[in-house]
């Protein structure tokens, strides 16, 4: 059995881990309602304005603008959107997985937005062609604007097949889902509606004309799902953290009460033997 002195020095250990995560979770909670309200405030325009454009789509000549037309090259790139910092649970884990999955399916290049990306890369060999990493953690729409641009360059240049966003979705606090989307060349496939409406035909006028309408509306889109992604990343990486944080705190507690108790049973059985070694000794000198 351990020292009483070894047990009081992990119990003051376990108590400064518990009182640092605590601290950390605080901090967290801070950061996950403002990046939660930046990544809910903003959905309803990135979801109305992504159906619209996934309509028109549907609706219009592929040719009338290169973003909506595929091409014959060989590899797909992937824009992996991860954390900068760990300690945030399997958050990364998981959304790694995802990245495997559909890399293994196809050949692949990565743009990297995050340290933790950068490190898988590395890990498993894959080849990476531009990272971005230190985002602030106030989301800007200026901060997504590169990102943004050199996925549409890439796809222009016909480099890649099709171009994929693999980052966290935020559904709550306690909730985060990994995602993979598709996100060029925009096409039919992608328009998530009620059968009727997809089947209605419905006519689009384009002022002054189809190409300037596009070459405006296809770029904002990329950047507008571009923004939203970061957000969602953003918002799913302090609601993993604090909810890590919450249950490091709660697990060092637990290993405190455990420490403590054995430290009480030690510190008993201690006085116990000193008791009976003293009445033996009185036992012995009265005879």
């Amino acid at each position: 059995m351990p020292s009483p002195r070894l047990i009081k020095r992990r119990i003051k250990s376990a108590k400064n881990i518990s009182q640092i995560t605590k601290a950390m979770e605080m901090v967290s909670a801070s950061k996950m309602k403002r990046s939660q309200e930046q990544a809910l405030s903003s959905r309803p325009y990135a979801k109305k304005l992504t159906e619209m454009l996934r309509t028109i789509a549907m609706h219009t000549d592929p040719s009338h603008h290169p973003l909506l037309r595929s091409n014959d090259a060989e590899k797909v790139l992937i824009v992996l959107v991860s954390t900068d910092r760990g300690l945030a649970g399997g958050l990364n884990t998981n959304l790694f997985k995802a990245a495997e999955e559909l890399a293994q399916t196809k050949k692949v290049e990565f743009i990297v937005v995050g340290k933790k990306a950068r490190d898988y890369v590395i890990k498993f060999g894959r080849s990476s062609i531009a990272e971005f990493t230190n985002l602030p953690e106030k989301i800007l729409f200026e901060d997504a604007l590169p990102i943004a641009e050199l996925m549409m360059k890439s796809f222009l240049s016909g480099g890649y097949r099709e171009v994929f966003l693999v980052h966290m979705q935020f559904l709550s606090t306690l909730s985060q889902r990994s995602t993979v989307e598709r996100i060029l060349p925009l096409t039919v496939e992608q328009i998530e509606k009620p059968e009727e409406l997809i089947t209605a035909k419905t006519e689009y006028i384009f002022e002054p004309n189809p190409k300037s309408i596009l070459d405006y509306l296809l770029p904002y889109y990329v950047e507008i799902e571009t923004y939203q992604t970061l957000l969602d990343a953003k918002a799913s990486e302090h609601s993993a953290r604090m909810v890590a944080m919450k249950n490091a705190s709660d697990n060092a507690k637990d290993v405190v009460s455990e420490l403590q108790l054995i430290y009480n049973k030690t510190r008993q059985a201690n006085i116990t033997r000193e008791l009976i070694e003293i009445t033996t000794s009185s036992l012995t000198l009265s005879q």
